[in-house]
């Protein structure tokens, strides 16, 4: 599988480094298939194309593709 997931790589990263991450994923992205990138940090969003956003709720979780 050409997959690469990214489960919360950031966090730790300050702004110039989440910048450097984001260029090295777009660097390799021709690579994969797909690339999913699992992130809690909203500055990050506008860094890629699609969203998977995913929002608990009372009566259950939902899931929106933007």
């Amino acid at each position: 599988l050409r997959t690469l997931f990214i489960d919360e790589g950031f966090g730790t990263q300050d702004d110039d480094g989440r910048a450097k991450l984001v260029e090295a994923i777009n660097a390799i992205q021709d690579d994969f298939d797909l690339i999913l990138v699992i992130t809690h940090i909203d500055e990050l969003r506008d860094s890629f194309p699609v969203h998977i956003v995913v929002e608990k709720g009372a009566s259950g979780s939902r899931v929106e593709v933007r």
